[in-house]
């Protein structure tokens, strides 16, 4: 009886640059069926919801964003949902494998089973093996391939030599492997490769293993400036105003009287752009164009608006009063205290007129 022999190798490649060095996990979403405009934050720990689904296959995606605010690629998982009243499996009850596409053996004793390979000859198989679970179902088939070494020849127990090239130029080599970092602080930003292989204590170097990897950019410096500014008035987007920020003293003045803005309510809306070139998001505030205290809207503060204003008071108003405008204490009410206030604005206004 001969079993199957194999050599598990695991190679850890450390890849460190200032920048990696440097991040941490900020944070992640997940989707599910390819539903990425309906994406979710995904935290530590958190539990997905998935009671809305329908029974049978679905696809989650998932994404994580570090502190420099780079998102790495999408990891995509198939998942299953039973149908409602569905009793999930709760154990293997049987095994059957092929080898070289013929079936062997079938058996329900799991972990003392072996695989007699005695009649291969030398070179390359493929042993396939499936499952079955206490409800009688069987799994897909997963194969794997394995060498058979000749008659006489001691199959190798360790590794002794390692060497690798970096998008096809050759780099080092090492027969410590454990502790091998692979530098690449010389390395542009963007995708790479890194080609590995090793060898064993016969002397044979094994086929080369290839992966694809990402060198992040290097943070930009976190101060960021102010450089424009951008508003429009009500929704005449296509009239925008546009222009630099020259200092750092946080406020835009704005010409409201240039403007010539009809009588009414309008809204003013603004945004800034840094010195990286992200623009903020909207903000758009009410613009009330009146002057306070002119009730009857004639363009003056005199005694014909406390006349209108006792009119509204005595729910007798006068065609195009205005609220806003009479209500002076801004407290969503016109009574006599806004007359009292617009008394007062009308002798202050007949004081300067005699000085």
């Amino acid at each position: 009886m001969k079993a199957i022999k194999g050599m598990l190798l695991a190679v850890v490649m450390i890849f460190s640059t200032a920048a990696a060095a440097q991040t941490t996990i900020a944070g992640g979403e997940y989707w599910i069926d390819g539903a990425i405009n309906a994406r979710q934050a995904l935290s530590s720990g958190a539990s997905i919801d998935i009671s809305s689904l329908q029974p049978g296959l679905h696809t989650l995606t998932v994404r994580v964003k570090d502190s420099n605010g780079l998102w790495s690629n999408q990891m995509a998982r198939i998942f299953f949902v039973s149908p409602p009243g569905h009793t999930d499996a709760t154990s293997v009850t049987a095994c059957e494998y092929w080898i070289d596409g013929v079936k062997k053996s079938e058996y329900s004793t799991l972990n003392s089973q072996v695989i007699d390979i005695s009649d291969l000859k030398p070179g390359l198989h493929k042993v396939m093996v499936r499952v079955k679970d206490n409800l009688g179902v069987w799994s897909n088939q997963m194969t794997r391939i394995f060498f058979v070494s000749p008659s006489g020849r001691t199959d190798a127990t360790s590794v002794t030599a390692c060497e690798y090239w970096i998008d096809g130029v050759k780099k080092s080599g090492a027969s410590t492997l454990n502790t091998q970092v692979i530098d690449i602080s010389d390395l542009t930003p963007g995708l790479h490769k890194v080609m590995i292989r090793v060898k064993d204590n016969l002397g044979v170097w094994n086929n080369q293993i290839i992966r694809t990897f990402f060198v992040a950019p290097t943070p930009q410096p976190s101060t960021v400036t102010l450089a424009k500014y951008m508003y429009w008035i009500d929704n005449d987007v296509a009239n925008a105003v546009t222009g630099d920020i020259t200092d750092d003293s946080g406020q835009l003045f704005i010409d409201m009287t240039a403007l010539q803005l009809g009588d009414g309510d309008h809204t003013l809306t603004w945004l800034v752009r840094d010195s990286k070139g992200v623009w903020s998001e909207k903000v758009t505030v009410p613009i009330p164009n009146y002057l306070p205290g002119d009730a009857n809207r004639d363009g003056y503060v005199n005694v014909t608006d406390i006349v209108a204003t006792v009119n509204y008071i005595m729910e007798k108003p006068s065609e195009g009063f205005n609220e806003k405008a009479a209500d002076l204490t801004g407290d969503g009410e016109i009574n006599v205290t806004d007359i009292v206030k617009m008394v007062n604005i009308i002798m202050a206004s007949e004081a300067r007129k005699m000085e």
